[in-house]
């Protein structure tokens, strides 16, 4: 019973609703209060248990509100030779191991261009021993609408956790560079930022 109300719990909070988000906190408190077992569930829910708990008592709780994505800077992207398709190809292909590197897990490719509901399809999608990372690739600049994007491509994998296919949602994009803005904004999300580079032909990816 404790689980699902979890989920429920979670699902609220991460979807900004302060009103649900309160009601299943309460009752997964009396279910706790009820049953007197504190091990009902696993140590990391109980970690975002005491981040909703922190929320619910400042009234600070985030709202997903995609930010416009059709603003790109295209005089930058038209410097960037290599397409889209290949560039992600490449990443995978010769950037593998320096993922797994940067990121200490052992990654395998789930799938690429994964669709993700209405919210479209994310690059590429690896997993790891217990975390997925949906991972948005930009060929130029990371600005103002690589934001909106991975948060609705984080916000749809987190949405599944109750299926039990991974513990953990750790989103990832790559891009050439990135504007001061979208690095404050993506570090508050918690997402990895790296960066990619050519060096005699050569791909590399270092954290941004």
């Amino acid at each position: 019973m404790i689980e699902p109300l979890y989920f429920f719990c979670y699902y609220a909070y991460l979807l900004g609703d302060l009103e649900k988000t309160r009601m299943y906190f309460s009752i997964i408190r009396e279910e706790y209060k009820s049953c007197g077992k504190p091990d009902s569930l696993k140590e990391y829910q109980l970690i975002e248990l005491k981040k909703i708990k922190e929320a619910l008592t400042t009234g600070n709780i985030s709202r997903n509100k995609w930010l416009d994505e059709t603003i790109t800077d295209s005089s930058y992207s038209s410097e960037i030779k290599i397409k889209q398709v290949e560039l992600v190809r490449r990443i995978h292909i010769e950037g593998l191991e320096q993922l797994k590197e940067i990121l200490q897990d052992d990654l395998w490719l789930y799938n690429i261009e994964h669709p993700c509901g209405s919210y479209g399809a994310v690059d590429m999608v690896y997993m790891g021993k217990d975390t997925i990372y949906p991972v948005e690739v930009k060929r130029a600049r990371g600005g103002h609408d690589l934001i909106g994007q991975i948060s609705k491509y984080d916000l749809y994998h987190r949405l599944q956790l109750h299926y039990n296919h991974y513990k953990y949602v750790q989103s990832v994009t790559i891009c050439n560079s990135y504007d001061s803005f979208t690095i404050r904004e993506l570090q508050m999300m918690g997402i990895r930022m790296l960066k990619y580079s050519f060096s005699k032909d050569k791909i590399l990816i270092k954290e941004g």
